[in-house]
């Protein structure tokens, strides 16, 4: 299933508006390819850009916000007269949710010479299932989703978009000190990269900071009810409880862990509407790490907030004031950090797109990238912030508000 870019229903629009604003308020700054050419071809035509995302399946949410923001900000560049007079062609392919699926799809346009980059999916297994398919087309690809195999640069030509779990597990962990946290009990996805990643983060850094892991349990993102999770959580009675996931089961886990006397937290896969919404008042004061942009107005002033606010302004417009969720930076951002690698590459071969990539030094309003050689994450650990539910809505914690004062992304 492949779709072109159109525009259509008033959800588009609204991204609409945030892809505008974030490609103006970043000069035009990333994404390029090659149609009907080699991948050395600069002669002409169109420049063909391939993804793969979750369109159905229990992580349609996140592929369609991906999906419509990269779309929407293809075309403001085809507006503003495409990339040295080439129009910018953005293929989409659905991956049904499925790491199989994904594969085969992005084969199919990894293996035609005349797209020039990728973006892979927004799940995180099915993004790094793809890794030797990157390898063997040589083809440069932002994965939608936090892949930890591909921070170390030792997939040449795979980059993320998102920040890994590491940074988002530092975050946390840094909160926790400073809160007096002792005990953490975990729970998370036991048949997803993301939530196996975040589990050995959390673990990891929170050990190594003194503090005890009382509960560390995975559990199965089909379930319908999380009672025996639940009780074993609040019988280890940790001074915090963090789930690592996506989909429908963090919705269930929020309503069933509210009211037992026990912090909760989450990550950026519940920030937005779409946990906020169906939870209800069981988020509210949860906490979590998100993306440092998610409360535009608790930002200092600066180059960083200017960035975002022009993402933020347009979004709440047309959407009775809400923010954007974290997923829809993704998207956007992917293009854009692959529209200034070609416009550095000054071409559309896949080794120069690559190597123009790694050099990346490029503020955004998910952070600012820095991508290296041994570096294909490109953020540290400002590009997060701890945030807390209040009033339906995501806001700064005041100890993030204290700590954007020296460290937001500059």
């Amino acid at each position: 299933m492949t779709n072109r870019v159109t525009m259509k229903s008033k959800t588009l629009l609204a991204v609409a508006a945030f892809a505008t604003a974030s490609v103006t308020a970043l000069a035009l700054s990333g994404c390029s390819g090659n149609g009907g050419q080699s991948p050395t071809g600069d002669a002409g035509g169109t420049i063909k850009i391939g993804a793969v995302m979750p369109l159905t399946g229990p992580l349609a949410a996140l592929g369609a916000g991906d999906k419509e923001a990269a779309e929407q900000a293809v075309a403001d560049i085809n507006k503003a007269g495409g990339i040295n007079g080439r129009q910018v062609e953005l293929t989409v392919a659905d991956d049904k949710t499925d790491p199989t699926e994904s594969v085969k799809q992005f084969n199919q346009m990894a293996a035609d010479n005349s797209y020039s980059a990728m973006l892979a999916s927004s799940m995180t297994s099915a993004a790094a299932a793809v890794s030797s398919s990157i390898t063997q087309y040589k083809i440069p690809t932002i994965a939608l989703s936090p892949v930890d195999q591909y921070v170390d640069g030792s997939n040449p030509y795979a980059f993320t978009s998102p920040g890994n779990t590491a940074i988002y597990a530092a975050a946390l962990v840094d909160y926790w000190k400073a809160n007096g946290v002792k005990t953490v009990a975990v729970a998370y996805t036991g048949t997803d990269l993301y939530g196996q990643n975040g589990e050995k983060s959390t673990k990891s850094l929170a050990e190594a900071a003194g503090m005890n892991i009382v509960l560390d349990e995975a559990y199965d993102p089909a379930a319908t009810d999380f009672t025996p999770l639940i009780t074993k959580v609040v019988a280890a009675k940790p001074d915090a409880f963090v789930q690592w996931g996506s989909g429908p089961a963090p919705v269930i886990i929020t309503k069933q862990i509210a009211g037992k006397g026990v912090p909760f937290y989450v990550t950026g896969s519940q920030a937005s509407n779409l946990w906020l919404e169906p939870s209800g008042d069981a988020a509210e004061g949860v906490i979590g790490a998100t993306t440092a942009a998610l409360d535009p107005d608790s930002l200092p002033d600066g180059a960083y907030k200017d960035l975002v606010m022009a993402v933020a302004q347009p979004w709440r417009d047309q959407n009775k004031g809400v923010n954007p969720p974290e997923f829809a930076y993704g998207g956007a951002t992917a293009i854009e950090l692959l529209k200034n690698a070609i416009e550095k590459a000054g071409s559309t071969d896949r080794g120069k797109i690559r190597d123009a990539l790694e050099a990346t030094d490029l503020l955004t309003p998910n952070g600012h990238y820095h991508y290296s050689k041994s570096d294909h994450m490109g953020l540290d650990a400002s590009a997060i912030g701890i945030m807390v539910v209040k009033d339906g809505v995501w806001k700064a914690t005041d100890w993030q508000v204290d700590k954007f004062k020296t460290d937001a992304p500059k």
